[in-house]
């Protein structure tokens, strides 16, 4: 049983992460090229299947939900845990994404992140 199907808005791909369910688009999944939904999408990989026909991952479905929303709209939640949210991004070989949590991670270290950040600024109006 196929886990996409074909309709006017193009395919549709059903996906069971850890047991919460997902769907999408495919060319959400595959614009990063040599990622994991590359692989897996292409056939390339094999795939589990649910009972319904969606392909399984066993991976964190609310990290999932972080990831997904990276591959629909190239915006970065900072809300979540950078460490974790990058380790997700390096198993789904999502490379853009992998470097952008990189610098992230690397101006939370530094003290000078806060000076360059707040160095553009412009001063407080009095």
């Amino acid at each position: 049983m196929a886990a996409f199907h074909q309709n006017h808005n193009g395919d549709i791909v059903h996906l069971n992460v850890g047991g919460t369910r997902f769907s999408t688009s495919r060319q959400t999944l595959m614009w990063v090229p040599n990622s994991f939904f590359t692989a897996l999408l292409s056939g390339r990989m094999s795939s589990l299947r649910d009972e319904m026909g969606a392909i399984f991952i066993d991976r964190d479905p609310k990290m999932f939900a972080t990831i997904l929303n990276y591959l629909r709209t190239r915006d970065i939640d900072l809300s979540v845990d950078i460490r974790a949210f990058r380790h997700e991004a390096e198993f789904y070989g999502i490379t853009p994404l992998v470097k952008r949590l990189m610098l992230c991670e690397d101006l939370g270290q530094s003290s000078c992140g806060d000076v360059l950040f707040y160095g553009y600024l412009p001063p407080p109006c009095m």
